[in-house]
């Protein structure tokens, strides 16, 4: 596997997957007093959680067990945009940085596409998942974009988009309720 995960009191552990809820889940693991609340006593005037995660984060091994392996889904094109928008990058930047950037990797190259993974819906369950990792609920939906800030995909774009995140296309649509 490939990425970060951070493990939460209970011994679960909870892999990091850029612009879907990941954010809002490490705030809730951290310990209050190294959260950061005020950007203007942060260094370079933004504060990220992943900052202070290094108390309770950790890679993810190449031989990572998936039993109490958990993590976040969102919308793969939804999170595309949302990457797009947070690193500032057009579509096309976007679509070149998928192995490079870790905003933009999908699922199966971060080796989270593994029998035993246990998935959460974003941003729906968010709580769910919390509860599964033993925090507090309910969790704060932070980090997020605004709407005009991300690219609308033109439908040929939106066809690779898909193409690339084909794997997390079918699990994202494998986990909605009817």
């Amino acid at each position: 596997m490939n990425g970060a995960k951070i493990t939460s009191p209970n011994g679960r552990r909870f892999a990091l997957v850029a612009r879907s809820g990941s954010y809002s889940i490490v705030w809730q693991a951290l310990p209050e007093g190294n959260r950061v609340t005020d950007n203007t006593k942060a260094p370079r005037g933004r504060w990220h959680p992943i900052s202070a995660a290094g108390i309770i984060a950790s890679p993810l091994a190449d031989n990572e067990p998936a039993d109490g392996l958990c993590c976040m889904v969102r919308d793969p094109v939804e999170r595309f945009r949302s990457a797009c928008a947070r690193q500032g990058v057009s579509v096309a930047e976007g679509l070149e940085r998928q192995d490079s950037d870790v905003h933009f990797w999908s699922l199966s190259r971060m080796g989270l596409l593994e029998q035993g993974v246990t998935y959460f819906r974003f941003p729906d369950q968010l709580d769910t998942c919390a509860e599964w990792l033993g925090l507090e609920t309910p969790v704060p939906q932070t980090n997020d974009e605004q709407e005009s800030s991300k690219p609308i995909l033109t439908q040929e774009q939106e066809n690779i988009v898909r193409q690339i995140y084909a794997d997390d296309i079918l699990l994202w649509e494998s986990l909605q309720t009817n």
